[in-house]
């Protein structure tokens, strides 16, 4: 039995996760309850997680979520889905009873919906903070007498490179964790350039509950498997 999570603030999920863990509860049932906590509370918005996440430029907060099983091989997703707290419940939902495994949008509401989740306004979705940040947005798009940008973050960056899968196929080669994540981002960084290095930070688990990273930033990391009594908190320096 063994969990992790990335970031400082996923300390009190894997902490939740590791009581459910010894209770014996089913390990999907782990994952969505205590994820869906995180999501569904405005405090964690700030990390652009869930309710009280920033919006997007139209002043919706849109969110994203994903749950999967090893055994037998599925998974279930979200993107883009508004007016729900617990985005990781809908789509353990689509795992187990869609078709598709991924839906997006007002088709990921609409399923939603018939799912029986609560839909609420999107008011309830904003925190003051990230309300205030998007008064300020808009405040700066009145000043713009040209086009205004929204940058879309490293991760678009990252998913050219497919590293989680490279990770894993190390791993099954015989790499342990931290020298498959490592190896993965040599790799990238050979490619790339020193120079035009993006942030990433990649994490990994084996099934012994062996846990690696590597970072091109300062990048804390939590981990609780059942050799140990407390999660721990580790922060993974760049390279």
């Amino acid at each position: 039995m063994a969990a992790i999570g990335t970031w400082a603030f996923s300390y009190p999920v894997v902490e939740k996760m590791k009581l459910h863990l010894l209770q014996q509860k089913p390990a999907t049932d782990c994952v969505e309850e205590s994820l869906a906590d995180v999501e569904d509370n405005l405090e964690t918005g700030k990390y652009i997680v869930g309710r009280g996440g920033y919006p997007n430029r139209d002043g919706q907060v849109q969110c994203d979520a994903a749950i999967m099983e090893g055994r037998p091989g599925r998974f279930g997703a979200v993107a883009a889905l508004r007016c729900i707290g617990t985005p990781v419940s809908v789509a353990r939902q689509i795992m187990e009873k869609s078709n598709h495994s991924m839906l997006v949008g007002e088709g990921a509401l609409a399923f939603a919906k018939d799912q029986g989740f609560k839909v609420e306004d999107n008011k309830r979705m904003l925190s003051p903070e990230s309300a205030k940040a998007y008064q300020d947005f808009t405040e700066k798009k009145k000043e713009c007498k040209g086009h205004d940008t929204l940058a879309t973050g490293d991760g678009d960056k990252i998913m050219c490179f497919c590293p989680s899968f490279h990770v894993v196929h190390l791993m099954k080669q015989g790499l342990c964790p931290a020298d498959a994540c490592q190896a993965v981002l040599n790799d990238i960084q050979e490619r790339i350039g020193t120079k035009d290095m993006f942030e990433i930070g990649l994490i990994a688990m084996n099934i012994k509950g062996d846990v690696g990273a590597a970072s091109s930033v300062e990048f804390p990391y939590t981990f609780w498997h059942n050799g140990r009594e407390d999660v721990q908190l580790h922060t993974q320096l760049p390279i």
